[in-house]
């Protein structure tokens, strides 16, 4: 017996019972701003029989749109002649009218090709289905290439495609608020592999808030795919156009959030072509990082004067860390080539030991080691610590319930834990919170959380082994104020505060401690670690860089 538990074996109809859970979510936040096309779906669908139903869901499933009958094989449902035939005469399913070509010969076996194409193309020996499939497009016409349809559509129900498939693709995007998750997340939770925390899905708390706001998403995923097209084709023309509708405003902070990401991209692309006005009309627009980096950059050649009052305005008022940094590099050159008289940036001094070890497998390792001769523990933790300790410290406010943060079962933190709009939309329950933790016992009430909450998915904490221990210690060994500070360091900006720190945490418990970022021969402090011993000197932390170099033994 090794101990192991084995995962929950799931009923044959599984996939079934999860698509109603799924439809019901969607219904029950969105029903009001459905079209008459997707509730007749709802409608039909819940009308249909239920191996007909659990047929359109395994066929929505996969890669289609064609399947051919024959080869429709699933034990739990049996015969699906009956299926079939009622899922045409009620429209979950079609008989296709001219299908491309494309689609037609992945049905087909590479044998199945050379025997219906044999007279067409006497000498295809030896070519792979990919050759073969590409001979017979450049040499054949329309009509002959569809002869495998002609002889499919001649039988009944031999060949099928699942219809609404344009409101199932909808339904996915209001379950999961974005155009790249599916199912699969049913099946993950109901294995066993994680656990969910709990919070209400309900109309109040909808991603969506009208139907504008749905539909100008999806007319972006289109644009999206337009752009990548035309980029590819370095069609400046379309380019251009696309620029000029992503301008207009949206109606909505979620299509905000998705047009401020295409006008990132595409002002890029702009940049890269030389198209100076129109990059620069986009980022003016822009509510993203690094939009505002990106137009003083581009300013600064031109226009050094608006590049540095825009420098001062990030300055002033940073959207995030990376920003911040920015404006403190580029306001003294920017001044400096106005005529203004600048103090050079003071050069970072941080505290620094420089070691030569034997070389090991791990250079973080070697250096623990060799601390552990003057600290009683020594622990090789990058993000894990301070990550778990803001996810445990703030559990509560990650999962309130605010509008557009919390819209299906299967989140690991609301949708707007990486932007600035988490820190805005929670200003006073997050006050609060640091007050509450400005007094408390930090270690009874973290690890209170901790066994609370324990194999919880949470995005900030990794459930690993020895985390509790670990946590303990340093909880009750690294000072309040230390703590707190790092915490709000993290809210300023999660995405990027969540990494960056240093390598090692030195404990001596109950009296003292000390961060090390650990470098090896060749290695180089990246910005946003640079960044975290700027704060530690400022905040009274004690941390510093190990360099390591080997020695021959």
């Amino acid at each position: 017996m090794n101990g192991s538990v084995a995962p929950p074996v799931l009923p044959p109809r599984y996939y079934l019972e999860n698509f109603h859970k799924f439809v019901a979510t969607v219904e029950q936040q969105y029903r009001d701003i459905l079209t008459e096309n997707e509730r007749a779906f709802l409608s039909t669908f819940a009308d249909a029989s239920e191996i007909l139903q659990c047929l359109y869901v395994r066929l929505v499933s996969r890669r289609g749109p064609l399947f051919r009958a024959e080869a429709l094989h699933y034990p739990e449902l049996g015969d699906l002649t009956a299926a079939l035939a009622e899922g045409l005469r009620c429209g979950l399913l079609q008989q296709p009218e001219k299908p491309d070509f494309a689609h037609l010969a992945r049905l087909l076996r590479k044998a199945e090709l050379e025997t219906i194409y044999a007279e067409h193309l006497p000498s295809q020996a030896g070519l792979r289905k990919p050759e073969l499939i590409q001979l017979l497009v450049s040499s054949l016409d329309q009509d002959q290439l569809l002869i495998p349809w002609k002889r499919w559509r001649s039988a009944q129900c031999a060949l099928v495609q699942p219809m609404y498939t344009e409101v199932i693709v909808l339904l996915r995007l209001l379950f999961f608020g974005n155009d790249y998750q599916d199912l699969t997340e049913f099946v993950v939770s109901d294995l066993g592999y994680t656990q969910h925390a709990s919070y209400p899905l309900d109309p109040e708390y909808r991603l969506f808030k009208s139907r504008q706001e749905v539909d100008e998403y999806l007319e972006l995923s289109a644009l999206k795919t337009l752009m990548k097209e035309a980029a590819i084709k370095n069609d400046r023309g379309t380019l251009v156009a696309l620029g000029r509708r992503l301008r207009e405003s949206a109606s909505g902070s979620v299509t905000e959030g998705v047009r401020d990401r295409l006008r990132l991209r595409l002002a890029r692309q702009f940049e890269r072509e030389g198209l100076y006005r129109e990059a620069r009309e986009l980022y003016q627009r822009c509510g993203l990082h690094p939009a505002r980096q990106r137009l003083t950059r581009l300013l600064a050649e031109r226009e050094p004067k608006t590049a540095l009052a825009l420098c001062e305005k990030i300055s002033a008022d940073p959207w995030c860390e990376a920003e911040r940094d920015f404006a403190r590099r580029s306001r003294p050159t920017l001044a400096k080539r106005l005529g203004h008289k600048v103090s050079p940036l003071p050069r970072d001094r941080f505290d620094e030991d420089r070691l030569a070890l034997p070389k090991p497998k791990s250079v973080e390792r070697a250096a623990a080691l060799h601390y552990l001769e003057g600290w009683p523990e020594a622990h090789h933790l990058e993000n894990l610590l301070f990550n778990a300790s803001f996810g445990l410290a703030f559990w509560q406010e990650i999962f309130l319930p605010v509008a557009g943060a919390f819209i299906n079962p299967f989140q690991a933190a609301p949708l707007d834990m990486y932007t600035p709009r988490f820190e805005r939309s929670r200003r006073v329950a997050l006050r609060r919170r640091l007050d509450h933790l400005s007094q408390c016992d930090l270690a009874d009430t973290l690890l209170a959380t901790y066994e609370q909450q324990q194999g919880i998915t949470n995005s900030w904490v990794a459930w690993r082994a020895g985390l509790r221990s670990v946590l303990e210690t340093a909880l009750r060994t690294v000072p309040r104020q230390h703590w707190l500070a790092i915490w709000q360091r993290m809210l300023f900006d999660p995405e990027a505060n969540r990494n960056g720190f240093p390598d090692l945490l030195l404990l001596n418990p109950g009296h003292g401690y000390r961060l090390v970022e650990v470098k090896g021969p060749g290695d180089q402090l990246q910005a946003n670690q640079r960044r975290w011993l700027r704060f530690f000197q400022t905040a009274g932390i004690p941390a510093g860089i190990c360099w390591v170099s080997w020695t021959d033994a």
